[in-house]
């Protein structure tokens, strides 16, 4: 009996080690920008789309960023679960940048709809960064 508990007690040792370096697989900082920037221009491909607006600039950003992550996670250890934890990330992200683009546009209150557009707009500038400061630098 002893065998067996000891057993058991080592069995979940090893799952809680386990579980605990699956919480630890986690994106870096230029990771959660890149998935940022392209779920971003994501939302800004969208309101395009809906708009009638020129849809070719935001999509090829949105492109560009994609790659950009998929280069920058092509030898990250354990990438599905990085992966997964950026799904999710990029989700969250393309809900707030499209609240901002419809409060920009259609919100009723110009201080809030004024906010809202620097505040994209400031957001979508530091994308724009990354990627000029890349191409400066020989990146």
């Amino acid at each position: 009996m002893n065998g067996l508990r000891t057993y058991l007690a080592t069995l979940l040792l090893a799952f809680g080690s386990a579980l605990q370096a699956a919480d630890t697989a986690s994106p870096s900082d230029e990771a959660l920008m890149l998935a940022a920037c392209q779920a971003r221009y994501t939302a800004v491909l969208e309101h395009a789309w809906l708009m009638q607006g020129d849809t070719e600039a935001a999509a090829m950003r949105r492109d560009l960023f994609a790659a950009m992550l998929e280069a920058a996670l092509h030898d990250a250890p354990d990438q599905h679960r990085i992966k997964r934890h950026l799904i999710s990330f990029r989700i969250s992200q393309k809900h707030a940048a499209s609240g901002l683009l419809d409060t920009a546009r259609f919100g009723t209150d110009r201080r809030r709809s004024r906010i809202a557009l620097g505040m994209i707009s400031q957001q979508l500038s530091a994308c724009d960064r990354l990627v000029i400061g890349r191409m400066l630098l020989g990146a």
